[in-house]
C-alpha cells in the first residue's frame, strides 16, 4: 500500500432536527486507490463526502462527532483553502459549484484565487480541454450547456490545481454514455498518476474493472468490500456493470391509435431542424443522443415554454413536464403540501408517499431532501397530475436500481392513459421501460424505431455511436 491519504475514526455525523446522518464510520484510504462508495438512495453517501470535503461542518449544521485525517493532518485544524488544496470535489448538481456565468472563466477560477500565473494557468487550461474534448464549450455562457455539458466543465474545473484526492458525488448522472465511458478512462490515468478518487453513484459500468474497494453504506453505517470481485459477488441488488447484457423483456401490442401530439417540420435556433414524429397514448418513447444534441430544448418545445422558429406542435391540452433538476420545479413548503399543489387528494397523495418512501419525510421541506428522494417525490407529482401527455427529463439520476425499477414501472402505468416521453442516457433503465427509440442527432431525428428483440442491435449501435463521438 501507498501513501495514507484519507483516515477516518469514530466517524458520525447527525443533521439538526433529524436523525439521519452517519454512524462510527472509520476507514482508511490509499494513495492510487479507486473507492466506490455506494448503497440505495438515501443511506449516507453525500454526507460522507460532506464531512470529507469540509462542507460538514462548514455549511451544514449538525452535531459531528469522531476524526478525519488528511495527509496525516487532524482535518480540525485546517483551514478551508488548506483543505482544496489536497481534495477536488463535484457536487451532484453542477450548478450548485459554479461560481461565474462563463464556461473559460469557471474553469481558470480556483487558479486565480491561489495565485497561479498566467502561464500556469493557460497550461492547465489547454490540458484539460483536451484531456475533457472541452473545444467546443469554452467561453459560453454555462447557462445556454446542456447538463451533461455543465456536468463535464465541472468534472474539469475539479481537477484544475492537481488535487491529490478527488470525489466525485453521481458524476455520471448527466452524463451521455460516451462521456461517462470516457469519464472512466479519466479515472483509470488518475489512478495510474497516484492519484486517489472516490466516487458515489449508482451506475458502475464505466468504471468495470478500475474500482479497488467498495464503500457500501446502509442506513448511515458503512460496510467495506475488499475488491470489486467481492462487491459483485455479494448479492447485493445493484445496477448492472455489463449493461448490454441484460435479460429484460421487450413490451408487446402497445400504443394505440389514439393520436394526443404530432411535432410537424420543426426547427429552433441552430439546435434542431426539420423535426417531425407524431405521440400515441399508450406508448413510451425514450428521447436519446449525446450531450447537447436538443433534447431537453425539444422536451421544452412539446410544453410550449419556448415557440418553435419554424413548423407547428400540436397536441391535447398541456404536458407535465418532470425537469431533470428538481430544484427548478419544486414550490412546496413541506414534501406534502408539494403534491397538494398538483392535485387536492388526501388518499392518493398518502398512497403514493408510502409507495415511494416518502411519508416520513412528508412534513420536510423538498430542498431538505437527497437527490434521489427528489427525484422520487417528482414521480409522485406525475402519477397526480392528470395529463395526457407527461414527459420526463432523465429522471433516474440519482436513484438506486430498486427506485429506478420502480420508476420503471410507474412509468408504464402512465402510459395506459397517456402518451409518456422520456428523455434518458440511462441504458438500464431505456431497456426496462422504452417502447420506442428517437434519436436526436446534429439537430435531427437520425433513427426512430420501435423498440423489440429485432431493433435491439438498433439501440446499442447509437450507444457504442457515442463512445466513438468523444474518443
Amino acid at each position: 500500500m501507498g501513501q495514507k491519504m484519507i483516515e477516518a475514526s469514530e466517524l458520525g455525523f447527525t443533521y439538526a432536527d433529524s436523525e439521519e446522518g452517519i454512524r462510527e464510520i472509520s476507514f482508511e484510504i490509499y494513495e492510487g486507490e479507486v473507492i466506490l462508495l455506494t448503497g440505495n438512495s438515501g443511506c449516507g453517501k453525500s454526507t460522507l463526502l460532506k464531512c470529507l470535503n469540509g462542507l460538514i461542518p462548514e455549511v451544514t449544521e449538525g452535531e459531528l462527532n469522531g476524526h478525519i485525517y488528511v495527509l496525516g493532518k487532524d482535518r480540525e485544524g485546517m483551514k478551508m483553502h488548506e483543505l482544496n488544496r489536497e481534495i477536488g470535489s463535484v457536487f451532484q448538481n453542477p450548478r450548485s459549484q459554479f461560481f461565474t456565468d462563463n464556461t473559460t472563466a469557471e474553469l481558470v477560477f480556483p487558479m486565480e484565487n491561489y495565485g497561479y500565473s498566467k502561464e500556469e494557468m493557460d497550461r492547465h487550461l489547454q490540458k484539460l480541454t483536451e484531456d475533457f474534448s472541452l473545444q467546443g464549450l469554452l467561453d459560453r455562457s454555462v447557462y445556454e450547456l446542456s447538463s451533461g455539458e455543465r456536468q463535464m466543465v465541472a468534472l474539469a474545473s475539479s481537477l484544475t490545481m492537481d488535487q491529490k484526492v478527488l470525489l466525485f458525488d453521481e458524476p455520471s448522472a448527466n452524463l451521455d454514455y460516451g462521456n461517462a465511458m470516457k469519464l472512466g478512462c479519466l479515472i483509470r490515468e488518475m489512478k495510474q498518476k497516484g492519484m486517489t478518487v472516490i466516487v458515489s453513484d449508482h451506475r458502475f459500468y464505466y468504471l468495470n474493472g478500475i474500482i479497488d474497494r467498495v464503500f457500501f453504506m446502509e442506513s448511515g453505517h458503512l460496510r467495506i468490500y475488499d475488491s470489486e470481485e467481492q462487491f459483485k459477488q455479494s448479492g447485493y441488488h445493484s445496477r448492472s456493470f455489463d449493461i448490454f447484457h441484460l435479460d429484460v423483456p421487450f413490451r408487446e401490442n402497445v400504443g394505440s391509435d389514439e393520436e394526443v401530439l404530432s411535432v410537424e417540420d420543426v426547427s429552433y435556433k441552430d439546435i434542431l431542424k426539420d423535426i417531425n414524429f407524431n405521440l400515441r397514448k399508450g406508448e413510451t418513447t425514450v428521447i436519446v443522443g449525446a450531450n447537447g444534441a436538443g433534447k431537453t430544448t425539444l422536451a421544452k418545445l412539446m410544453c410550449r415554454s419556448i415557440k418553435p422558429d419554424h413548423g407547428k406542435i400540436r397536441m391535447k391540452g398541456i404536458p407535465f413536464f418532470i425537469m431533470q433538476d428538481p430544484d427548478y420545479q419544486l414550490f412546496g413548503t413541506s414534501v406534502h403540501n408539494e403534491l397538494t399543489l398538483v392535485k387536492k387528494d388526501e388518499e392518493s397523495i398518502k398512497r403514493y408517499l408510502e409507495h415511494f418512501g416518502l411519508y416520513e419525510y412528508r412534513h420536510t421541506h423538498p430542498f431538505d431532501l437527497s437527490g434521489g428522494q427528489k427525484q422520487r417525490l417528482q414521480i409522485a407529482m406525475a402519477m397526480l397530475c392528470d395529463k395526457e401527455v407527461i414527459l420526463f427529463d432523465e429522471p433516474t439520476s440519482g436513484l438506486d436500481v430498486s427506485s429506478m425499477q420502480k420508476v420503471s414501472a410507474e412509468i408504464i402505468h402512465l402510459s395506459r392513459n397517456a402518451a409518456t416521453v422520456v428523455i434518458s442516457h440511462d441504458y438500464e433503465f431505456i431497456r426496462h421501460v422504452a417502447d420506442r427509440i428517437i434519436y436526436l442527432k446534429n439537430g435531427s431525428i437520425a433513427e426512430d424505431f420501435q423498440l423489440n428483440k429485432e431493433n435491439l442491435s438498433l439501440l446499442n449501435g447509437i450507444f457504442y455511436e457515442m463512445q466513438e463521438e468523444v474518443k
